[in-house]
């Protein structure tokens, strides 16, 4: 089947194609189901029947998550993607049948097994990312897919009204093109490339709740991963709020009906999109987990805007579009650090896992908006600020979590706005592992420098004396620097040495100031000691900056930003006596 089709369209390509289909049929085919059963039981009962539908596309994530994640570990993922896209190929063909015959029972079936194809789907679809695409290009590379995914929920749902309208009402038709749009999807998943199981051993286990446990005390082992998890799994808990309560506050606030109330969600999946990209072009070809905060930061302000405007429809259209990026930002990162960070023999369980806690999420922001209409008689315009407050709690936490990330991030855009750099040397920094860096300067802007060449966390060792004041002591430990006590060496310093020893194995590069090391000997001592440390397993490298304190005068006026952006040369290398 491969073959038949077109060679020049990467693999990555056949899984954006097949995911991009099998959204916007999702889309498609619960609002028809919808729309029929509507037609067919009356206006009347169009909330209890959307509530109904709701709650059984939810249930199949909880129940099957856990298993698409058990398949994705034990088999190939392209074969698991190939037989799922078979199985919504049947259903869909189901689906047609149960629209001829109007059944209510029929349908709500129909749309149980769809979304158990969707969850089944899932894990693979995300785990498979990182086995097609080169690393540097990965988190592009999601944010490409988050992207087609939310324009194949606008698409989807436009066609959806579209299709009963052109057609007069004739559901058999609709739901034939769904058929026809699931044999292209399943035709798509041919096209990606075979890979190879994971090899996981583990048996499948049926208790789903108990595996989701076991999953996240694995995740707990790996530094930042289960944070990241949490942090995309509450992703969903902020869009499924916005889409339920979006359209009350539309009603409310703005005086539109239902359905011009439904086309400002589309805006905010637009943003989505849109800002999947921004964060994947941001983020190169690394994992910026420093945008995560920043993101979450931009949700709070537009959440709050939204109560504020929550009567002028232009800068409503604006803080829902704007609101919608942010979240794209903040998505990303979190979802690329996810398949990357990941065990490769239980990637698929983490992305199940992260599924069932983000479906968990929706069901929940189900009930908050119901206790907050219903038992607190809150408007959904103040239900906004009520957001905007979960909201920064959360950001509070995932700036914690994620300090080191969001600082060298920072750090990387001061550098890039006081400095202009220029390297030597840099493809001796690895690129998977830590390294130590053995610096002869000491001052705020050479860490600044320093962060602004890396693209992995940095941690420095500094000497700032025996008797620092708490707040001090605080303020160091929040920018990841390692005391080292003043009245000896470093390499006298067992407590240090464990520091710079935790902080490798967590990923974390370390940089080592020799302001306090002045003789060729003493570093020779600090190199043997870290040697019978940590072996061989990080390099050890050499770097040398040299500024100029003022830029060339007589390029001040010709560009103003010359005198702040002072002129900078760093230069690594092998690390030597």
């Amino acid at each position: 089947m491969k073959s038949l089709l077109p060679s020049r369209i990467p693999s990555f390509g056949y899984l954006n194609i097949a995911q991009f289909l099998g959204a916007m049929n999702d889309n498609i085919f619960k609002l028809l189901i919808g729309y029929l059963l509507i037609e067919l039981e009356g206006v009347d009962a169009s909330q209890r029947i959307l509530a109904i539908a709701g709650g059984i596309f939810v249930i199949p994530f909880l129940l099957f998550s856990s298993l698409g994640g058990s398949f994705a570990d034990r088999y190939s993922k392209r074969n698991v993607i190939i037989w799922v896209k078979g199985l919504e190929l049947v259903v869909m063909l189901s689906g047609v049948l149960t629209v001829w015959y109007e059944s209510k029972e029929g349908c709500f079936g129909v749309l149980f097994l769809m979304a158990t194809q969707s969850a089944l789907f899932g894990p693979s679809k995300y785990g498979i990312v990182p086995e097609i695409v080169e690393s540097e290009r990965l988190s592009r590379a999601n944010g490409l897919l988050s992207s087609l995914t939310y324009l194949a929920i606008i698409i989807g749902t436009f066609l959806a009204s579209f299709m009963v309208d052109i057609t007069g009402g004739d559901y058999i038709l609709a739901a034939s093109f769904c058929a026809v749009i699931a044999a292209l999807g399943f035709i798509a998943s041919f096209g990606i490339e075979y890979t190879p199981p994971a090899g996981s051993c583990e048996a499948i286990n049926p208790v789903v709740i108990r595996q989701i446990y076991h999953n996240i005390q694995e995740a707990k082992k790996t530094p930042s991963l289960l944070t990241a998890m949490l942090g995309s799994a509450f992703f969903l808990f902020i869009g499924a709020f916005l889409q339920l309560n979006i359209i009350p506050f539309a009603i409310q606030s703005l005086h539109l009906t239902s359905t011009q109330g439904g086309y400002l969600f589309l805006l905010t999946s637009l943003g989505i999109g849109t800002g999947s990209v921004i964060s994947g072009k941001l983020s190169g070809k690394y994992i910026e987990l420093g945008l995560v905060p920043l993101g979450a930061c931009g949700i709070v302000f537009g959440l709050l805007g939204m109560d504020y405007y929550s009567e002028s429809l232009p800068m409503i259209v604006f803080l829902v579009t704007f609101t919608g990026v942010l979240a794209g930002i903040y998505l990303i990162p979190l979802d690329t650090y996810i398949q990357v960070a990941s065990p490769a023999r239980s990637r698929g369980q983490m992305l199940a896992s992260t599924n069932f806690l983000g479906f968990n999420g929706v069901l929940l922001a189900s009930a908050f908006v119901y206790v907050l209409a219903e038992v607190f008689t809150v408007k959904a315009d103040k239900g906004f600020t009520v957001m905007a407050i979960i909201v920064f709690a959360m950001l509070i936490f995932m700036f914690w979590s994620l300090s080191r990330y969001t600082i060298r991030f920072f750090g990387m855009v001061l550098s890039r706005f006081f400095f202009r750099i220029s390297l030597s040397g840099s493809e001796s920094i690895p690129r998977d592992i830590p390294a130590v860096l053995f610096c002869r300067h000491s001052s705020w802007s050479d860490s600044i420098l320093l962060m602004g060449t890396q693209r992995r966390c940095l941690s420095f060792i500094k000497d700032y004396g025996d008797h620092s004041p708490d707040w001090k002591t605080y303020f160091y430990r929040l920018l990841r620097i390692i005391p080292a006590p003043k009245h000896m060496h470093l390499y006298e310093d067992p407590e240090s040495l464990k520091l710079i020893k935790e902080n490798l194995e967590k990923e974390i590069s370390v940089c080592i100031y020799l302001n306090h090391l002045p003789e060729d000997n003493d570093i020779e001592k600090l190199k043997i000691c870290l040697h019978e440390l940590i072996g061989d397993q990080y390099p050890m490298l050499s770097v040398m900056i040299q500024k100029h304190p003022k830029a060339d005068p007589e390029r001040v006026w010709e560009k103003p930003m010359s005198k702040l952006r002072i002129p900078a040369f760093v230069s690594f290398g092998p690390l030597t006596s």
